[in-house]
């Protein structure tokens, strides 16, 4: 018995083993596939967006990214050690992968977002004219209520695209929406 005590960690016995391991236990651990996808109208948009209008769109994400974030950095050497430091926070876009539907909800919500921001005549709207809040996060697996691990901002729709593919012979339709973070702090959580 010492032999496999000795073999998991030559430093601890089994007693200290379990201990450790009923101290970790104690922590719920979040389910990659227990997350909740909303999008809102806050700014009253004038749209025909399906995902504004039908809540239950949502529930066809597949896939979503919680970007938090990332920094930049500048680096230097002083002598022959290289240092480094922080410059600046950026947040640029986040990802979701929508079932399409055969009404193509999803696609028509993203053609309309866009229309928003372009004029026919080639200028650009200002953001209150085509943004709306997007936030993704975690839901705890044993009390289905969200967890501090979610994230809004302010989006755009940047970029959406499906496949067709002859050999996806009974596959649905997947669109994968690029959100463009246009005010990534207004509504930290």
């Amino acid at each position: 018995m010492n032999n496999v005590n000795q073999s998991l960690h030559p430093a601890l016995n089994m007693t200290e083993l379990k201990k450790i391991y009923g101290q970790v236990k104690i922590y719920d651990l979040l389910l990659q596939a227990v997350y909740f996808v909303r999008i809102e109208n806050i700014f009253g948009l004038r749209v025909d967006a399906p995902w504004f209008d039908n809540e239950s769109l949502c529930y066809l994400a597949t896939d979503a990214s919680l970007s938090l974030g990332s920094n930049e950095s500048e680096s230097f050497y002083a002598g022959a050690y290289q240092c480094g430091y922080l410059t600046q926070k950026s947040n640029d876009t986040t990802n979701v992968t929508f079932l399409e539907t055969t009404e193509a909800h999803i696609g028509k919500s993203f053609l309309a977002c866009r229309r928003l921001a372009f004029n026919k005549d080639g200028t650009v709207n200002e953001p209150k004219k085509y943004a709306f809040k997007l936030t993704v996060g975690f839901v705890h697996p044993k009390t289905n209520k969200e967890t501090s691990l979610q994230k809004s901002w302010i989006v755009g729709v940047k970029e959406c695209e499906a496949e067709a593919s002859s050999s996806g012979r009974s596959e649905v339709v997947k669109q994968n929406v690029i959100f463009q973070k246009l005010r990534p702090l207004l509504f930290e959580t």
